[in-house]
């Protein structure tokens, strides 16, 4: 009998067993057959769950890649990021940076972004290696890819380490599917039973502090829909989600918890974000109906401020959120408990006053009463009382009599703020005389700028200590000629013998 061989080790379907050899024959090809069916068939379904199981990118529309920066202030020296941004978009991905982060389709569902990691080697003699790893919502691995190069130059090293990197990523298939969005594991928050019925009825039955209410959020690109209600809890105040453009926070969850600071209107702050992460801050009542929250861009350290407008309880019609004052100038204090000291002509026929504290963070308001005034000398002692004004806990500088000609001085005040701007403003100099207008031995002439606003302000030497008071400058119209820097400062020991 003649036996003809097929690839794949089929038979030909024609054939007739005379001997026992022959079924022997038969049996062994057969016993080949079966075994290389079934080795076909087990590297296929290993094929089959390896690329079912396996992470591809489609459930992603976004990529952050963050700007290397080095400690010699180089930034993306290498030319890494870059790179890594152009083979993303040529992917397909929507490359977003440090400022769009926040897009709004991103603060509402975070999910759709992917977070890239770099990590890399920096020898200039040697292989250099890049190392990514690309994170999801979870801060879960997605995928990472790894590349090194040994080139002519350190550039030709990253060059080809970044492009051998990406290409271990760029096998993942894309193609944008919803359905393979991952979704965000969101810690819990407290939970009240709150709605805007209950906190309605609580702010008519009861005496509210200025920063109770019910506020909308001032949407923008890095803020959206949110209204809230803000209701005091034992010594804190509870800011509650009645409405939100995000699914994921529903009515009566706690949105912030507001602890007050020593200084009126400014709250230590515990937020939670979009993603219900606390993030401590601070938050201030700019005014009767606004609340302003900080925040911090993590890549890039910029703040912002947020806004929420109050829109119950509505303001009294005859409040004024906003009014110009007859005179404005500058001040500084003298005391712990709150006693500043100014010109007498700063708070000449006032009838209230309003104390307004700058510091890094920002601008305080306090009511205030004049307690002192010497005309004759141009000072005035004026005292915080308003019950929301901590102590201070120092005085950060001395009071110091003795200043010679042509020392350097410096002054820190409020200058023509409705046109310059809330900030303090910083002017320097020297002591031109010690003596003012006809031989005034009350007075230092110095040639530091001063504008309105100024007076009232400290003048300090080169050590931080006072020496004097910014009081006036010579008018040249009254003069009949053109003056440049001639200005007067009180001395202080003019106000140490008043106080």
């Amino acid at each position: 009998m003649k036996i003809e061989y097929f690839p794949r080790f089929q038979l030909k379907q024609s054939y007739t067993l005379n001997t026992t050899a022959d079924r022997q024959t038969l049996a062994y090809i057969k016993s080949e057959r079966t075994m290389k069916r079934n080795l076909l068939i087990a590297i296929f379904y290993v094929f089959i769950v390896a690329t079912l199981n396996g992470q591809d990118l489609s459930g992603f529309k976004y990529v952050y890649v963050p700007t290397l920066t080095y400690k010699n202030g180089g930034t993306d020296i290498w030319s890494i990021s870059s790179k890594l941004r152009t083979s993303f978009m040529q992917k397909g991905l929507t490359v977003v940076n440090e400022s769009s982060v926040t897009l709004r389709e991103i603060q509402n569902n975070p999910c759709l972004l992917i977070r890239c990691f770099i990590d890399h080697t920096n020898v200039t003699i040697g292989t250099n290696s890049v190392n990514l790893t690309l994170k999801d919502c979870n801060d879960k691995i997605i995928a990472t890819g790894k590349g090194s190069a040994a080139g002519w130059s350190v550039q030709d090293d990253f060059n080809k380490a970044t492009r051998r990197a990406f290409n271990k990523i760029n096998k993942l298939s894309y193609r944008f599917n919803a359905n393979n969005t991952p979704r965000l594991d969101l810690p819990e928050v407290e939970k009240t039973n709150e709605t805007e019925e209950s906190l309605i009825s609580y702010f008519d039955s009861n005496s509210v502090n200025q920063i109770e209410g019910i506020y909308k959020s001032y949407q923008s690109e890095t803020l959206g829909y949110y209204k809230i209600g803000i209701k005091k809890y034992g010594i804190k105040y509870k800011a509650i989600i009645l409405e939100s453009d995000l699914s994921h926070w529903k009515e009566g969850e706690v949105k912030a918890v507001f602890e007050p600071s020593s200084m009126k209107g400014f709250f230590s702050t515990n937020w939670y974000t979009e993603n219900k992460v606390s993030y401590k801050t601070f938050a201030m009542m700019e005014n009767a109906a606004m609340l302003s929250i900080e925040f911090k861009n993590p890549e890039t350290g910029q703040k912002r401020n947020d806004s929420f407008i109050k829109m119950y309880p509505k303001l009294d019609e005859h409040i004024r959120i906003s009014e110009k004052p007859k005179s404005s100038g500058s001040g500084f204090f003298i005391t712990k408990n709150g006693i500043i000291a100014t010109n007498a002509h700063v708070v000449a026929e006032a009838e209230s006053l309003n104390i307004q504290i700058s510091n890094e963070m920002r601008r305080f308001e306090f009511s205030a009463k004049v307690l002192l005034v010497d005309n004759q000398n141009d000072v005035a002692l004026i005292q915080i009382n308003d019950p929301d004004f901590k102590e201070l806990s120092e005085i950060p500088y001395s009071f110091v009599e003795q200043a010679d000609i042509g020392a350097k001085v410096f002054t820190i005040g409020y200058p023509l703020n409705t046109v310059m701007g809330s900030n303090y403003k910083v002017t320097d100099g020297i002591i031109s005389s010690a003596s003012g207008i006809s031989d005034d031995l009350r007075y230092y002439q110095i040639s530091v700028p001063l504008q309105p606003g100024n007076s009232g302000g400290p003048l300090f030497n080169k050590n931080g200590d006072v020496i004097a008071i910014t009081s006036a400058r010579l008018d040249g119209e009254a003069v009949g000629t053109n003056i440049e820097n001639v200005n007067y400062a009180v001395k202080i020991s003019y106000l140490e013998g008043f106080a």
